[in-house]
């Protein structure tokens, strides 16, 4: 998996364990749309790869994530964020077969 595909997240393969690192430190990883869907993404691929047992969802720097990215919700009208893709993007987290 190559991380130039993706602009917030860095992935890595450590022996049979994929290693997804959210890469945004300078908002603290917080979670907007492309950053989720680049997170579901990476999980996906390595959910088929026969050569990953497992993943890792790691934060770097000094943060996991704080949370969802409030810049991305606060200029977002109740029905804007009703029908973002946010909600769907973690819904497919169910659908993954692999440990994470």
């Amino acid at each position: 998996m190559s991380d130039s595909v993706y602009q917030n997240i860095l992935t890595r393969q450590d022996g049979r364990v994929g290693v997804v690192q959210i890469n945004r430190p300078k908002a603290l990883n917080a979670l907007n749309t492309p950053t989720m869907a680049e997170i579901m993404d990476a999980l996906a691929t390595f959910d088929v790869d026969d050569g990953v047992g497992c993943m890792v969802l790691t934060g770097n720097e000094r943060a996991f994530a704080a949370g969802a990215d409030i810049k991305q919700m606060a200029t977002a009208s109740v029905a804007e964020m009703l029908n973002t893709p946010f909600i769907d993007l973690w819904d497919r987290l169910k659908a993954i077969r692999k440990p994470v």
